[in-house]
């Protein structure tokens, strides 16, 4: 998630326990370039856990020349993102807008995989929109390039986050290839996870935007899986603790005026669901210091 999957994000992710992490979206052509602010995307640390590194861009030269850039960072694979929505990103023939041209969309994967020097996977969602739901046609172009999985969104590009995901195209493209596919949209609890499995038959599942300021959500659904139903409901304490660890862990990584502006969107999430926090809401988007932050949260318990 652009944004969001920063080194802080990721960590306690796996500390919560993911199988496996995402960098946010890195930009082939910003590499390409050796744009400085580009290359901080690959701030990974090897033994917090497996991270993928995810790439996006609709050039197969320049795919050629930056792929292997993942391994060099220290990720265990490289993700082509073919299923980013957002209108800065398509609008310039990346992301989701890849799956418009099947061809090209094969082109890059191959380019990918023969330069990456590590396994490749692709994200893609059902189709660009309701006219065109082509998933099950990009997925066996990507197993023919060699790509090792496939993450598939079951809304389309046009459908961005509204109305609700599409199982059925996830299950098609299960059945119609042999590698992993791997199950994202609208799982907002470890049941959720547990039916998409069921429901599918996919190999795994994606965890996107229901674990911003609930990491409690990636341990509910290991345990689900284990067969040990358990549902953690943090309390308000648990909730602020947690807030200001991962205040922390931002702070840490980018120093504390760029880490506790951009510590302020995941504490809103921590807190969402908290009776009375509208007050102290608006405090936290006001914060300049951690001392700061730590006083306004304070003041909810």
């Amino acid at each position: 998630m652009a944004g969001v999957t920063d080194k802080a994000f990721r960590e306690i992710a796996l500390q919560f326990g993911a199988g496996l992490v995402f960098t946010e979206m890195i930009s082939a052509k910003g590499l390409y370039y050796g744009d400085k602010k580009t290359k901080l995307y690959f701030d990974i640390d090897v033994a917090a856990g497996p991270v993928c590194a995810q790439l996006f861009g609709h050039e197969p030269n320049i795919i050629a020349q930056t792929a292997g850039c993942a391994a060099k960072y220290g990720a265990v694979c490289l993700d082509i993102n073919s299923g980013c929505p957002t209108p800065k990103i398509i609008k310039n023939g990346d992301g989701a807008a890849l799956m418009k041209d099947p061809e090209v969309f094969g082109q890059v994967l191959d380019s990918a995989v023969k330069n990456a020097g590590i396994p490749v996977s692709v994200k893609i969602r059902a189709g660009w929109d309701k006219y065109n739901i082509n998933a099950v046609q990009l997925a066996k172009i990507a197993q023919q390039c060699g790509v090792c999985m496939i993450t598939v969104h079951g809304r389309t590009a046009v459908d961005y986050y509204r109305g609700k995901a599409d199982w059925d195209i996830i299950k098609k493209v299960v059945n119609s290839v042999h590698i992993p596919v791997i199950g994202n949209g609208d799982i907002l609890t470890a049941q959720d996870a547990d039916k998409m499995l069921n429901i599918t038959g996919c190999a795994a599942v994606m965890l996107g935007r229901a674990t911003l300021g609930n990491p409690w959500l990636i341990k509910d659904t290991v345990l689900q899986f284990e067969g040990k139903e358990h549902i953690f409901q943090p309390n308000t304490a648990e909730r602020i603790k947690q807030a200001l660890y991962h205040t922390r862990l931002i702070i840490k990584y980018k120093g504390e005026y760029k880490g506790i502006r951009e510590s302020r969107k995941h504490v809103h999430w921590y807190l969402k669901g908290i009776k009375g926090n509208s007050n102290i809401n608006n405090l936290i988007s006001t914060a300049q210091s951690y001392a700061e932050m730590e006083q306004y949260l304070m003041q909810l318990l």
